[in-house]
């Protein structure tokens, strides 16, 4: 007999959108949402 398994989504991606002044230092850039994205596992940048 199988066991029945609830699937449970996975939280929502963070989306970043930053200006072009935000992101001309990328390094900077990703250190400022590291922590956010590091508790999703992942994010998307939508680029200027």
């Amino acid at each position: 007999m199988a066991a029945y398994i609830e699937f449970v989504p996975p939280p929502e991606c963070p989306v970043f959108e930053p200006s072009w002044e935000e992101f001309s230092d990328p390094l900077s850039f990703i250190g400022r949402i590291r922590p956010i994205a590091e508790k999703t596992g992942i994010c998307k940048s939508n680029l200027p």
